[in-house]
């Protein structure tokens, strides 16, 4: 039987749901690790990734002034720097020096690749959207990356109030 709710009571029985991170890097600057709960393919044909990235954030001011990213879905065994890098920011925080996060250079965009990943997806953006109070970012896949261990598992994410409170692996 339903009843009728809160969004936000709703949406908190959505979960578990996916996490990505989603790697920048400025021009000239260090690079930066972000994670994002609100990303979905967005195309086929060709291959796209829409990414829900709040308008104020570091990760957001880097894709617009470079105009690429990369799409990382992490494994089970990055729980705690997913962690980390939903609750730091990287204009206050070298993220990758504090998690100790390992690093692959990308074929065609600037920013790393995740090695312990098990996909990474390099993007170049191609689109934003403001359908409400955060922007909806568009990047078409140039290039992609699997994880040589078949047995990673992906990790998903278990949030209260739009914010990570921890991590549950499916």
């Amino acid at each position: 039987m339903l009843r009728e709710a809160k969004i936000e009571e709703a949406f908190e029985r959505k979960y578990p749901e996916q996490v990505v991170l989603v790697t920048s890097c400025p021009p000239g600057g260090k690079p930066n690790v972000m994670a994002v709960g609100w990303a979905m393919i967005a195309s086929s044909e060709p291959w796209m990734f829409a990414l829900g990235i709040d308008e104020g954030s570091y990760t957001y001011s880097i894709i617009r002034g470079t105009s690429e990213f990369v799409v990382a879905y992490p494994s089970e065994n990055m729980a705690q720097h997913v962690l980390f890098a939903g609750t730091h920011s990287g204009r206050d925080t070298d993220k990758f020096a504090a998690t100790g996060l390992a690093v692959q250079k990308a074929s065609d965009v600037s920013a790393p690749l995740l090695a312990d990943a098990v996909a990474n997806f390099e993007c170049r953006l191609v689109a934003e959207y403001r359908p409400g109070d955060c922007p909806i970012i568009v990047g078409k896949i140039i290039a992609a990356h699997v994880n040589n261990d078949p047995h990673l598992k992906r990790l998903y994410t278990v949030a209260k109030g739009y914010k990570l409170s921890g991590v549950r692996l499916l």
